[in-house]
């Protein structure tokens, strides 16, 4: 087949798979709304894969996505190019969050979010523990309760990084991460406590063979306080005169 054949079969196919995406988008909701996205994406879809991969990728994503399908999830389903286990297995979890928050998780009185049966007989299922540390690390049940369809993409992106890490967290001791408070010193040392016999460091210098106490100045008269005052105006006035010289 000559190049040009190759690039008319190539359009072809491109062209036929805008028209299947079309259908597509408009079973499972909200396809892309940029002009020629869908064109792009079967451009990029035809280089990547067959017909028939692509047919068994678009109908795996109506049955394990929720809106919106962008093209990363097509190609993660198109056989080769599967994605690694633990993000499999966290994808899986995604699905099992979503839909034990839909069925078992309410607001109480309060405005906390919480896991309640309601009025059914059954009990809610256990959850690994992994789901729910993931949970509580990305935002806790109301995250989850009150998610938005503007919110369904970040929040998902936040639960499938924590759900990768959490092995690796979990591996890491707490012991390891906490540190030993310094201990304070005791400032008062210079605050003199008492010892064993009541006394204080103070009270027993005191009673100390030679200690002699410094006497407490008595309060100066009127005629002293003019007296000292007179006597600063004139050691202030001469030093004023000695620095003009």
């Amino acid at each position: 087949m000559s190049a040009s054949n190759q690039s008319c079969a190539a359009d072809a196919r491109s062209e036929a798979l805008v028209v299947k995406l079309a259908r597509f988008y408009s079973v499972v909701g909200r396809g892309p709304e940029e002009p020629g996205a869908l064109a792009l994406m079967a451009e990029f879809l035809t280089q990547s894969a067959t017909d028939e991969q692509i047919d068994l990728a678009l109908t795996r994503c109506a049955r394990e996505c929720r809106y919106p399908v962008r093209l990363p999830d097509m190609l993660q389903r198109i056989q080769g190019q599967e994605i690694p286990q633990l993000e499999a297995e966290g994808r899986k979890a995604w699905e099992v969050v979503t839909s034990f928050v839909d069925k078992w998780i309410r607001s109480d009185v309060e405005g906390n979010y919480v896991i309640d049966g309601g009025a059914r007989s059954s009990e809610p299922p256990k959850l690994a523990q992994q789901i729910l540390d993931t949970v509580r690390r990305t935002g806790g049940w109301r995250a989850y309760k009150r998610m938005t369809n503007e919110d369904f993409p970040f929040q998902q992106k936040r639960f499938f990084q924590e759900f990768k890490a959490w092995a690796a967290v979990e591996q890491i001791p707490s012991g390891k991460l906490l540190t030993e408070m310094p201990r304070l010193r005791l400032v008062a040392q210079s605050m003199d406590p008492p010892g064993r016999d009541g006394q204080t460091k103070a009270a027993k210098l005191v009673g100390a063979p030679g200690f002699r106490a410094k006497p407490i100045p008595a309060q100066l008269t009127d005629a002293q306080l003019r007296d000292r005052r007179e006597m600063l105006r004139q050691q202030a006035a001469a030093l004023t005169k000695d620095a003009k010289r």
